[in-house]
């Protein structure tokens, strides 16, 4: 029959062992969870570059139908003006150098009105893709963050297994 001591050193090394196992495991839980975790949040920002780049988009369409908008107000109001200048009987063509007048700063603020409105909605646009940009480097960051924490883990379980393994051994060389 075995001796105490030896029962004792034998349940010594088991433990080691199974103390060894648990920690590489536990690494190997933490490691995946970190990968995961940096996966999820590259996910996460790049919908929500998407959903940024669409209200880009959006913003700019905005901007397309607002310009053609003030184009025929513009247009509308040349017209009338045409209009009353011909009931007025003072002439409405070309020749009418007042009437060329109104209708040309007319023509000129509508032009000014359709540029500021297109200029406005590229800059939205352009604020928008700016920053679904970002977003993106963003979560590939968070990724490689997720990746270096796996990294991390598993060479923690690593040292951990090296640590049981020199435990083992020491109780096996005492045994």
């Amino acid at each position: 029959m075995a001796s105490l001591a030896t029962i004792a050193s034998v349940a010594a090394i088991g433990a080691a062992v199974v103390g060894t196992g648990v920690s590489l495991y536990g690494a190997s839980v933490s490691a995946d969870n970190a990968r995961k975790a940096g996966e999820s949040e590259r996910a996460a920002q790049y919908m929500l570059a998407q959903q940024e780049e669409s209200l880009g988009t959006e913003a700019f369409a905005s901007a397309q139908r607002e310009s053609k908008e003030r184009q025929l107000e513009g247009e509308l109001i040349m017209s009338r003006q045409q209009a009353v200048a011909a009931a007025s009987g003072g002439g409405a063509s070309s020749d009418a150098p007042t009437i060329v007048r109104l209708m040309t700063e007319t023509a000129k603020r509508s032009q000014y009105g359709q540029d500021s409105v297109i200029y406005t909605g590229e800059a939205t646009r352009s604020r928008y893709n700016t920053s679904a940009a970002a977003r993106r480097m963003s979560g590939e960051n968070s990724f490689l963050g997720g990746i270096q924490g796996a990294n991390g883990a598993w060479l923690s379980g690593a040292g951990s297994l090296a640590a049981g393994v020199g435990r083992v051994g020491g109780l096996v060389r005492d045994f």
